[in-house]
């Protein structure tokens, strides 16, 4: 399922919620209006939302309960978010302009930014964990102004969800009055403490994704390789001749991979050229070259061209070899058959040498051609000519093996998943409520800063207005474009 394909359902839905909110508003005015104000129900056009109080009571007596323990908490948050996470945001929001619209820097050090979209860079498969991700994140970060605005006996009116198209937001309400009545410090600790919680979140999840495997090794076994789960409906892994389902896959390109941090970093490995080392007599009695070998875009052919089995390989063993052969010279082999017994891989840094009475021959292909050799238990390997990219992102593969057959039924690595995206978003929605933005978190901790550097050098509320918009409008002005960019290059260029 595309991208285009989840807008389409999303659209189909809200055209039906649309469709029955009219009628009811038409025909039954009187009971439907009543039935929305009992329930905290409200549709609007591509989103709908619902508002309760009923957990008003539970929050504000469990901080009241936690008072000591909460205090501490969130005058921490208010101190690493205002003198950590905030500069962290605006470098990397900077940082990003001067990468991706000035040519001349380059800075290596910056975190990946990228929206995140299903159907275009996320799997459609993974839609619900996406949604139950986003939500679970934002309703903690919302949970972290509720108990610290509780914390100082600010009147927490009502919560609620506020869905835009798939897009889950969490809410709460808050008397003003009573929030601007209290002390710079305390509003900071009330504001700051939805980014904290988000925070505090990304790091748990980080935590528990790194001890996933020690946490599930009674009921599951890893280190023993990665088993193959499944295909995308477009992989090129999936034919006779490629990955079956629940194959374990043991190497690449001679890369043991024994878990699935091994099955990522051999992929990486896998994009560097590699020779195979091969004895004289089997060349002698397999080389099918033909008389004249033909360059075709700037690639060796030896091969007859309806040999789709065969390729030509170049010697590429170096001259201070007694017994070598000339480089420039190519035989056609078939692979297959070169690495059926065992597999020596000989590289340039290490010399292309080789054992003795064998010669180191390389794939002759283009620069986006590799060669990738799958190694599998208890079945053949699994030659494929193409991309790394194309393993990565078309199979799916598992490090978990269940030690009784009854943990089948479920895999740690989709409690990883969640995790991942926990960690992903989290650290998202706190990025984006930290940048001084209009409407966000940021915009009211900038407030509340400039309002204590003001009362510090003894300045009018002038300059606090000034600058708290001037801050304001070039942070909305910057951020707006940026995550704009972001979503048209998700959509239309990395797609």
């Amino acid at each position: 399922m595309s991208f285009t394909v989840l807008c389409s359902f999303a659209l189909a839905f809200y055209v039906v919620i649309w469709f029955f909110d009219s009628f009811f508003k038409s025909c039954m005015h009187y009971p439907y209006y009543s039935f929305l104000e009992g329930t905290g129900l409200k549709v609007g056009i591509l989103n709908f939302s619902w508002t309760t109080t009923a957990f008003n009571r539970f929050i504000y007596r469990w901080s009241k309960n936690l008072t000591r323990i909460l205090k501490k908490w969130f005058t921490v948050g208010y101190i690493v978010t205002v003198c950590v996470f905030l500069p962290f945001a605006v470098w990397t929001l900077m940082s990003f302009i001067f990468e991706h619209f000035y040519d001349s820097i380059q800075i290596n050090a910056m975190p990946e930014v990228k929206a995140m979209l299903p159907g275009v860079n996320i799997p459609v498969s993974d839609f619900w964990v996406y949604f139950l991700s986003i939500g679970f994140c934002s309703i903690f970060h919302e949970l972290g102004h509720a108990m610290a605005a509780a914390q100082e006996d600010v009147q927490l009116i009502s919560v609620g969800v506020y869905v835009f198209t798939i897009i889950p937001i969490a809410f709460v309400q808050l008397n003003t009055d009573h929030l601007n009545s209290l002390a710079i410090g305390k509003r900071l600790r009330i504001y700051c403490a939805g980014v904290w919680h988000n925070i505090a979140t990304a790091f748990v999840a980080l935590l528990l994704f790194f001890s996933a495997p020690i946490l599930f090794s009674i009921a599951y076994e890893t280190g023993i390789g990665v088993r193959v789960t499944g295909f995308t409906d477009d992989s090129p892994l999936k034919d006779v001749r490629g990955l079956d389902k629940d194959d374990i896959i043991m190497s690449i390109n001679g890369c043991d991979v024994k878990n699935s941090n091994d099955w990522t970093y051999c992929l990486h490995l896998a994009h560097d050229r590699f020779g195979i080392c091969t004895s004289a007599e089997f060349i002698a009695q397999n080389d099918e070259i033909m008389m004249e070998t033909v360059k075709e875009n700037d690639v060796v052919e030896c091969c007859r061209k309806d040999d789709i089995y065969s390729f030509c390989f170049e010697y590429m063993e170096p001259k201070a070899v007694a017994d070598s052969v000339l480089p420039g010279q190519y035989s056609c082999l078939k692979p297959r058959d070169m690495i059926k017994k065992t597999f020596v891989k000989c590289t340039e840094p290490g010399g292309y040498a080789c054992p003795r009475n064998t010669h180191c021959l390389k794939p002759s292909l283009n620069n986006h051609t590799y060669l990738l050799i799958v190694e599998r238990k208890d079945n053949n390997p699994v030659l494929y000519l193409g991309l790394p990219y194309d393993l990565h992102k078309t199979v799916f593969v598992d490090q978990y093996f269940p030690r009784i057959g009854i943990f089948s039924f479920f895999s740690p690595s989709q409690f990883e998943k969640l995790l991942r995206y926990v960690f992903i978003f989290s650290m998202g929605i706190g990025f984006l409520n930290v940048v001084p933005c209009y409407g966000t978190d940021g915009h009211h901790i900038v407030r509340n800063l400039i309002q204590m550097l003001a009362k510090y050098l003894n300045k009018n509320g002038d300059f606090v207005t000034f600058f708290t918009v001037f801050t304001v409008v070039v942070g909305t002005g910057i951020t707006g474009p940026v995550l704009l960019y972001l979503f048209y290059k998700a959509v239309y260029l990395d797609n």
